[in-house]
């Protein structure tokens, strides 16, 4: 491998030594340069990961092509309420709604039309992608009816802020399950991870996904509405484990180098390379941006290792950068941000930055992160065409009460898929807005058969493989819980503690 090329981005002394001596290029600490297409960028984020997700795929919407977003909100929430960290009560009141001692606010249509304003306004400038680019991205969210840290008002205000850009059939939302507010995760043996309905801890939940037991794996959820239908390796069966990387090479404020602490972002971030792309494959790149009080400093790699991407990445040749952040408390040498938490209401802005500068890409934690990204994909080269399926599969990545997101592998030739439900025709999919559809409007446990048909420039039909039949889920329980951010527990309407949630 060229020694520049690797070392491009690295701190003078880096550089220096990584042209001396090629063989450091590829020693422990430095992010490898990969055959990575960063058009094919996928994020997702738990919490204030959510939040910071959503501000980074829409910062970078040119490259970014689907958002997870598990308890998040809608981008620039906290508007200018927390300009340079100053008003976070009000963003906490109105972002997340869950604290008593912060009574809540709701997103009102004025609100939704201030940030998408802000977003237009940015886009104009420069500061952010063109808009124009939501439209062909995909939207997975999640909500637990027992997360009382970012209530479901919240994350319905995020699906809406994206409505008026991304078409429905693009758009899913897994609010199925009694979850507390958590990473919900497949990649949890034995009683490694937490029950479902439970905030805390490590923020971490196992969900079962029917009456036999089987995990809900929202990793695979999101990422075959994303990019299809993957394999999933056995934890025990990955053929790589994460390593760390030095996170000081790329932090940045305003275009140059800056202490990681000073942005309160770590010194030390993680990333999973599959064999394959470690080897020159082409590859794509997840980055999964963990929520408050889960960075490796609180709870060390657990994160990393049981979120439950490594194992949809290992066989499908997936990336995973697992940036990393740092509780700072001494204000003014760092800002204030006692729980780890990423930047999404400002605390990194200086009261004379444009109110909201954090959101864009020029942000702090953006631009550090896109500066990981890029030296990521930093060993480019033409890709080869994608080995077609010799039989084309359906397959039902995620369900919810009233929606059904179906994914499949191109048909070779075909222009557009038709789709039938129950045998009638719901939709006719352009090749390009391949590889999934979300099917919405449907009844709470009920079972609908699927049928797809790949259809070529002269009308000719292929139909794929299977036929599917799905059922959707129940709906949730009406369920109002609260989380006290001072007692870090869970609470009553009267800010109370309480052990109960709903069933």
């Amino acid at each position: 491998m060229n020694a520049l090329p690797f070392a491009k981005g690295l701190g003078p002394l880096a550089l220096a030594l990584a042209t001396l001596n090629p063989a450091l290029a590829e020693s422990p600490g430095l992010l490898p340069a990969l055959n990575i297409d960063l058009a094919q960028t996928t994020v997702s984020g738990i919490s204030s990961g959510a939040f910071m997700a959503v501000q980074f795929g829409v910062a970078h919407s040119a490259s970014v092509r689907g958002i997870a977003a598990t308890a998040g909100g809608p981008y620039f929430c906290a508007g200018q309420d927390a300009w340079a960290g100053a008003g976070v009560g009000k963003a906490i009141a109105r972002c997340m709604q869950g604290d008593p001692a912060y009574p809540a606010q709701p997103i009102s249509a004025a609100d939704l039309d201030h940030m998408t304003a802000a977003a237009r306004a940015w886009a104009a400038r420069g500061l952010i992608d063109p808009l124009a680019n939501l439209a062909r991205q995909r939207l997975w969210l999640f909500h637990g009816s027992n997360d009382g840290v970012v209530k479901q008002p919240v994350n319905a205000a995020l699906e809406q802020w994206f409505a008026g850009f991304t078409p429905a059939s693009q758009r899913f939302i897994q609010d199925s399950f009694n979850a507390g507010h958590a990473q919900i995760s497949a990649a949890c043996a034995g009683s490694t991870c937490q029950p479902c309905a439970r905030t805390g801890g490590e923020f971490i939940n196992a969900c079962s996904a029917n009456a036999e037991g089987a995990l809900y794996d929202a990793a695979g959820g999101a990422l075959q509405m994303f990019y299809g239908p993957l394999t999933r390796t056995a934890s025990a069966a990955l053929g790589a484990k994460p390593q760390a990387f030095d996170q000081r090479i790329h932090t940045r404020r305003a275009g140059a180098a800056v202490a990681p602490l000073k942005i309160s972002l770590a010194d030390q971030g993680y990333v999973y390379v599959p064999k394959d792309c470690a080897d020159g494959a082409a590859c794509r790149l997840h980055i999964a941006f963990h929520g408050c009080q889960q960075q490796a400093e609180a709870i060390g790699e657990a994160f990393v290792n049981k979120a439950g991407f490594n194992e949809w990445a290992d066989a499908s040749r997936i990336v995973v950068l697992y940036p990393q952040t740092v509780a700072a408390v001494a204000p003014p040498q760092t800002p204030l941000n006692p729980q780890g938490c990423w930047d999404w209401w400002g605390y990194n802005d200086f009261g004379w930055d444009m109110a909201g500068h954090y959101a864009t890409a020029g942000g702090d934690q953006i631009a550090s992160v896109w500066h990981m990204a890029e030296r990521l994909a930093s060993g480019r080269r033409a890709a080869p065409p994608a080995p077609s399926a010799a039989a084309p599969e359906l397959r039902v990545a995620d369900r919810a009460d009233n929606q059904i997101v179906l994914a499949w592998h191109p048909v070779p030739g075909a222009s557009l898929y038709r789709l039938r439900r129950d045998g009638v025709a719901v939709a006719e999919i352009a090749a390009e807005q391949a590889p999934s559809w979300v099917d919405n409007g449907l009844q709470p446990d009920t079972a609908y058969t699927y049928r797809l048909l790949g259809v070529d420039a002269e009308g000719r039909e292929t139909p794929l493989a299977n036929t599917l039949i799905v059922q959707t889920a129940k709906s949730p329980a009406a369920c109002d819980p609260y989380f006290s951010l001072a007692q870090n527990q869970a609470v009553t309407r009267k800010n109370r503690p309480t052990r109960q949630t709903c069933p």
